[in-house]
């Protein structure tokens, strides 16, 4: 029987079980519901973290990609970083930041290619924050980087293509060598690396770029190791070989008549010998240029004329107006040397080929005033002179009362043809970052055109005339040897107790009625009459009275002149009849004194200059030298586009293998557009036959029709700056830059060294860390060293015979920027000489004219080429007819080391080192 007090326990027992399991049941949900949000933030946490890990991408990227286009980021740019999130990440928000955590300073690189060098090192930090819009889940991340921006003249010699070594006398050369290409090593007397040397490519050592074995050389290599101890590297131990077959081949290059090369498979053991000083395959060193902007541009551009709404250019080849559309981009106008702080020269045919004197419209130049007329009226502004009045542009007086020669206009004048000239300060918007000139042309030819003559106190009524002249167009006398054997109706040559040794044009030899002319233009050329205007009275001995005009500066350039330096002296008599000389090497200078300019931008002058020119009167006062744009000195661009029938600053005569055969031989396409470019109408003379050649008098008195131009240094022993050792920011630079030939006179920027060495030491250079020290370059389309004992009247006398131009020890210090001609394959024809279808080697990057044999260039500098040359495109000759070599004391200038005492406009390598990484949330 059941107990009364047991009724109703089931149902609690019941109850209670429904509760434990209601109980476990909520807290099995709730554990499922927790553990399920759980995995789903764990989830929204991952890919927030991927969406933030490709911010920070990104954003690295973005910020790389600025120094392609320049060196130093400004808002904009950080903006554009900032606001450029990740692609496919549309669900996300991101918060972007760059910030620069320090200023900018100089470090010393450690390890790879930079090794040792000097870096302006800015640091850097990128934050990211991705939060998924969905769920709100926020990842954070943040990265640390340097952005090291390195000099290119920090390094001895830089190639950014194949660089070649083959010197025949001992070759010493001290700085870091690094070539983007490939480096062919080899020597006769010995070749000595004493720091690192790197290849982007290949280091080749048993051939070389023409097919010929190293044994024609030797392999007579050193390159001392880390403990400083010279380690040869021989035939057979280069990365790549031609001979020695031990491993698979190697496709180092897009020419197609390259060597065949092969990897050694014993490289990694002979690199070990060497101890990191010498490398293979490493990372390309590139230059933050203008290569991406408006296509792919070269960078020979860094030398070639700006493109600005207001210029004409060539388009597919016509000659149109500058569009927004085909404007340089900014990146492009800034990198342009013609776009540097400081002062630009231009000289064209036309009034609208000068730089912003185009209309727009068609090839019409604008109706105000822009450059100045050289051949034509006395006022320059661009009609011709009426009938019976003088040609040539007369240069405004100074206020002193010093008056410049007038340009001689009957020389200059070409029918068809103006020549222009336009002289411009060219400064930098710091808002903008637009260009923004001025011109001051009248201002500049006010200080003269002509180069004052020795015997200048003979000249009656001639005072200081010329004696501040920095752009020289032409000259009373060419010093020296007798142009010609004898003296011919075109010019005499007068060696007396008075005047001693000069070629001049006298137009007259008495100042007596019905006397004589000597050089009359009949017999010599008559396509024009010297005027009454153009005429000086030279005292002569005793009371004999001659009159003399100016005219051009011309000079014979053998290696651009001839094609083949092996040519006999028949072959060349009958090539070039009665003593003649071919066109080609006809060079008309532009000699800049670099002494004038720099008394200039010294300020010695500035109150004399005029005030009723253009600019003194826009500005409301005369031009001084202290309103010339600076950036840690001054850059002086040169371009003479005269002759430049198509106007793309290139020489239309690229048929330089053989007496123009028009054939396109492996080399002569220097501009790499796969034609063969020749203009001999309009242009180019051909090398041999009808045309091609006139007399030594012409040649050298005349103004000729051809794109045969240079720019020439002279007086530069001291150069415009100073070098402030207590204020490194005080430091002042000169650089010269042209797409012109430049031809350096004599010693420049050193009066000569201490005491010699093998090699001389760049401390030996005189002066020596003194203000007179000036950080310098050059950089042109090619740069042709002329010895202290040059003479342009030997050129036209001797201009085959290399033992009649001899030369004498000169000193040169300055940093260069050149192209170079093409190597190839050795074919028929090629340019006779030594080493055929070579472009001759580091050793002859700078170039010569003259009988060195024996004697010293010493040279202390950098040695940097990025191109191929289009102007002096000529092929390497040596060394029958163009020169023979000197003592080569070459060394790099340490202090270039030192970021403050680098020359204006200076290119820089730019990296970037990642430091470290960190999650913030």
């Amino acid at each position: 029987m059941r107990n009364e007090n047991e009724k109703g326990s089931a149902l609690i027992i019941t109850l209670l079980i429904l509760t434990l399991l209601t109980a476990f049941v909520a807290i099995a949900i709730t554990r499922t519901t927790n553990e399920t949000l759980a995995t789903s933030n764990d989830a929204a946490e991952t890919r927030a973290l991927a969406a933030a890990q490709a911010s920070l991408e990104v954003m690295t990227y973005n910020f790389d990609k600025i120094f392609e286009l320049k060196l130093s980021p400004d808002p904009v740019d950080l903006d554009a970083v900032r606001n450029t999130p990740p692609p496919g990440f549309s669900g996300y928000t991101f918060t972007q930041q760059v910030t620069q955590t320090g200023a900018s300073r100089v470090v010393d690189m450690t390890g790879g290619v930079f090794q040792g060098l000097k870096s302006l090192r800015d640091e850097w930090r990128l934050d990211t924050t991705a939060t998924e819009n969905a769920t709100g889940v926020q990842v954070g991340l943040r990265r640390w980087f340097y952005n090291d921006r390195i000099p290119i003249f920090q390094f001895g010699i830089f190639y950014d293509d194949d660089v070649e070594f083959h010197p025949g006398p001992r070759f010493d050369f001290g700085g870091r060598v690094h070539s983007n290409g490939n480096i062919f090593a080899m020597a006769a007397a010995g070749l000595y690396f004493s720091s690192k040397v790197t290849a982007h490519k290949e280091i080749i050592t048993d051939i070389a770029r023409n097919w010929r074995p190293s044994t024609h050389w030797g392999n007579n290599v050193y390159v001392k190791n880390a403990s400083g101890t010279y380690i040869q590297l021989g035939a057979t131990d280069g990365s790549a070989l031609n001979t020695v077959i031990s491993g698979p081949p190697l496709n180092v290059s897009n020419e197609p008549d390259f060597p065949p090369v092969y990897k050694n498979l014993n490289w990694s053991t002979v690199e070990n010998t060497f101890q990191g000083n010498l490398l293979a395959n490493q990372k390309a060193l590139r230059l933050p240029l203008a290569i991406a902007s408006r296509g792919a541009l070269g960078y020979i551009e860094l030398i070639k004329r700006g493109k600005q709404v207001g210029d004409l250019q060539n388009l597919g080849g016509s000659i149109v107006p500058v569009t927004p559309a085909t404007a340089d981009s900014l990146i492009t106008t800034r990198e342009r040397y013609a776009n540097k702080r400081g002062i630009r020269v231009s000289l064209s045919d036309s009034k609208a080929k000068l730089p912003g004197c185009a209309s727009g419209t068609g090839q019409q130049p604008v109706s105000t005033p822009c450059g100045i007329r050289l051949d034509g009226a006395a006022n320059g502004q661009g009609s011709d002179p009426t009938s019976g009045q003088a040609r040539g542009y007369q240069p405004k007086p100074m206020r002193d009362g010093y008056q410049a020669t007038r340009i001689n206009g009957e020389r200059f004048y070409i029918p068809g043809r103006e020549i222009w000239i336009k002289v411009e300060l060219v400064d930098i918007n710091p808002l903008t970052g637009n260009v923004e000139t001025k011109d001051v042309t009248e201002d500049i030819l006010s200080l003269g055109v002509t180069e004052r003559p020795a015997f200048a106190n003979n000249i009656q009524g001639y005072g200081n005339a010329d004696s501040r002249s920095v752009i020289k167009l032409q000259r009373f006398s060419i010093p020296g040897v007798q142009i010609m054997g004898n003296d011919t109706n075109c010019y005499t040559y007068y060696n007396d107790s008075v005047i001693s040794g000069h070629n001049l044009v006298v137009v007259r030899s008495s100042l007596n009625a019905g006397s004589t002319w000597t050089n009359q233009d009949v017999g010599c050329n008559g396509s024009f009459t010297d005027h009454v205007a153009h005429r000086k009275v030279l005292v002569g001995v005793g009371s004999t009275r001659y009159e003399i005009v100016p005219f051009p500066i011309n000079m014979f350039d053998t290696r651009e002149g001839l094609y083949n330096d092996s040519l006999s002296d028949s072959n060349l008599s009958s090539l070039y009849l009665n003593g003649s000389i071919p066109w080609a090497g006809v060079m008309s200078m532009i000699d800049i004194d670099v002494a004038n300019l720099r008394s200039f931008l010294s300020g010695n002058f500035d109150s004399q200059m005029p005030t009723n020119t253009l600019y003194a009167t826009k500005e409301g006062h005369a031009f001084r030298a202290m309103d010339v744009p600076q950036a840690n000195g001054w850059v002086l661009y040169v371009s003479d586009r005269r002759g430049d029938y198509d106007f793309d600053g290139q020489y239309d005569m690229e048929d330089v293998y053989g007496p123009n055969d028009g054939v396109l031989q492996p080399g002569e396409d220097v501009n790499a557009n796969g034609v063969l470019d020749v203009n001999y109408t309009n242009e180019a003379p051909r090398y041999t036959g009808s045309g091609s050649y006139t007399s030594p008098d012409i040649a050298a008195l005349f103004e000729h029709k051809y794109y045969r131009r240079g720019v020439r240094l002279i007086n530069g022993q001291t150069l415009p700056g100073i070098y402030d050792s207590s204020n490194p920011l005080n430091t002042k630079g000169f650089t010269v830059a042209s797409e012109n030939g430049v031809y350096v006179l004599g010693n420049y920027n050193t009066t000569g060294v201490s005491s010699t060495g093998n090699p001389t030491p760049p401390s030996n250079y005189l002066p020596q860390n003194t203000a007179n020290h000036i950080p310098a370059s050059i950089v042109a389309d090619a740069i042709t060293i002329l010895s202290n004992n040059w003479s342009d009247s030997r050129s036209f006398r001797y201009p085959f015979e290399i033992s009649q131009r001899p030369a004498s020890n000169t000193y040169v210090r300055f940093a260069m920027l050149a192209g170079d001609p093409k190597s190839s394959k050795n074919e028929t024809p090629n340019q006779g000489g030594g080493d055929p279808r070579l472009a001759g080697g580091v050793h002859n990057f700078k170039r010569f004219l003259e009988n060195w044999s024996g004697v010293r260039l010493c040279y202390t500098g950098s040695l940097i080429n990025l191109f191929n040359s289009q102007n002096n495109n000529s092929p390497f000759k040596c060394c029958n007819r163009v020169y023979s070599p000197p003592t080569r004391d070459w060394t790099f200038d340490t202090s270039f080391l030192d970021p403050t005492r680098l020359p204006p406009g200076t290119p820089y390598i730019q990296s970037i080192t990642l430091t470290g990484f960190q999650r913030v949330n």
